[in-house]
């Protein structure tokens, strides 16, 4: 298991993202297993040592780590502690659950009338409002921040 000095570098908090911080957490830890950082069978930190390198909630890192093994890249093996799953690849790409999600969608759109043309252009639509919100939103914790470093 890595020492608490070796995690450090794994994972810092973007203040400035719209991401929750366990979301951040969660897709630092998949990127990192798809790029082979994390070999399949290999242990992760434990919770309470990702929290305190992180400097994050426990919680929060709990959740995490919930949801990569509800996602199948880690199992929990009671006692033990986080194992990076043998079927997680390096070659995963982390796309497949996302677009399973927006077929889904997309079929939903197309239960209640829509074409898929129309549909394409609410996804776009959504897209471009999400995109704008958070533009906004980085836009205004700069000027947070940066008024902060100016008292």
């Amino acid at each position: 298991m890595a020492k608490e000095a070796d995690i450090r570098g794994i994972f810092t908090v973007d203040e400035l993202s719209d991401l929750p911080i366990w979301v951040q957490l969660r897709n630092r830890i998949a990127y990192l297993i798809r790029m082979g950082h994390f070999a399949a069978g290999e242990q992760l930190p434990s919770v309470r040592s990702m929290a305190a390198a992180a400097k994050i909630n426990y919680n929060t890192v709990t959740k995490a780590y919930r949801d990569l093994e509800q996602g199948g890249l880690i199992i929990n093996v009671r006692g033990r502690g986080m194992f990076v799953s043998k079927e997680a690849t390096a070659e995963d790409n982390g796309t497949d659950a996302a677009d399973a999600m927006a077929e889904a969608c997309l079929r939903r759109y197309r239960q209640i009338g829509m074409s898929y043309k129309e549909a394409a252009e609410r996804v776009s639509s959504i897209a471009q409002a999400m995109q704008n919100r958070s533009t906004e939103t980085t836009d205004e914790k700069r000027g947070y921040w940066d008024a902060g470093q100016e008292g």
